[in-house]
């Protein structure tokens, strides 16, 4: 267990890991998959951030349409319907609205 915290491939137990890290660290053809490795990882990590922020803003947008709807005297069913939110998060939408 302790070789998956150890930094030094000379200080490894296990062969299999110990070969891997000093090909990983050690030789140029290792620092280069591990350079396309971190950059797939960083492409991934922004991918998910955009789709989570395009996810945040549609329902944001969504918030706002429910919220004008209700301001305007439209019921909760009728928000939700035409807001794509639920009904449950409409009639939250209401309680706070009014309190």
């Amino acid at each position: 267990m302790q070789d998956l915290y150890c930094t030094e491939p000379a200080k490894l137990h296990y062969k299999e890991f110990a070969e891997r890290m000093e090909f990983l660290k050690c030789s140029k053809e290792g620092e280069e998959k591990m350079t396309d490795i971190i950059e797939l990882y960083a492409q991934n990590v922004a991918e998910q951030a955009a789709k989570q922020a395009a996810k945040e803003t549609v329902h944001k947008k969504s918030v706002e349409v429910a919220l004008s709807l209700l301001a305007d005297g439209m019921s909760i069913d009728f928000a939700a319907k035409h807001s794509k939110l639920t009904v449950e998060e409409v009639r939250r939408l209401a309680e706070k609205r009014t309190a």
